[in-house]
């Protein structure tokens, strides 16, 4: 055998096992989708046998971590006294109170003096304003009993098809899965070269 081909066939040869190998665990995360082997030894994807526990892991941390059904209760009652919804419902009470001005006909408008219309107005602000408080309440302490994030959340990825996660995940980490492919065969070529090079002091 010539000196220098270990130097060649064996980096290779480590090159493409470390690559495959890992090309090979990447593929297992998914597949086979469906628990495939005979009696006992039976083999399937991580992310389909783990599906159900993956499911809950992420339900629990996005409760705990992320966001509770306190935080959205309150970003609600948040929302419905804010300046931005104050303003949106004075313009459109205007609106409103515009209209049925005019609905009264020109005669009936001209004669009621300005500050009544603006005590009805304001009145009416008022009454507004106070339902949409007692409402963002209201909606708070329901959210807050009755909204279970956590199920929710739970209940939405066992619902996605397993194809349809898989996508996402290759779609979204496909170039990390890649450098996770090629480090396998940067791995294999440097232990390759370190065989080759016990077996030249060997020979030797």
């Amino acid at each position: 055998m010539q000196p220098w081909l270990p130097w060649i066939v064996f980096p290779l040869v480590g090159a493409l096992i470390g690559w495959a190998t890992n090309w090979l665990a990447v593929k297992m995360l998914f597949r086979p989708h469906q628990p495939i082997g005979i009696g006992p030894l039976r083999f399937q994807g991580v992310v389909p046998r783990r599906h159900q526990a993956l499911a809950e892991s992420i339900a629990e941390t996005v409760q705990e971590e992320l966001i509770s059904a306190e935080d959205i209760a309150q970003l609600v009652q948040k929302l419905a006294t804010s300046d931005q919804i104050r303003d949106r419902l004075k313009g459109r009470i205007d609106v409103l109170i515009e209209e049925q001005l005019q609905s009264f006909g020109p005669m009936v408008a001209a004669f009621l003096p300005n500050d009544l219309v603006d005590k009805i107005r304001s009145r009416v602000e008022q009454e507004v304003f106070s339902f949409v408080e007692e409402l963002g309440t209201d909606l708070h302490g329901t959210l807050g009993q009755q909204l279970d994030l956590k199920q929710k959340v739970r209940d939405r990825i066992l619902a996605f098809e397993l194809d349809q996660m898989e996508r996402l995940v290759l779609r979204v980490a496909k170039k990390e899965l890649r450098h996770i492919e090629l480090l396998g065969g940067v791995l294999g070529f440097i232990v390759g070269l370190v065989e080759a090079g016990l077996l030249s002091l060997w020979s030797g």
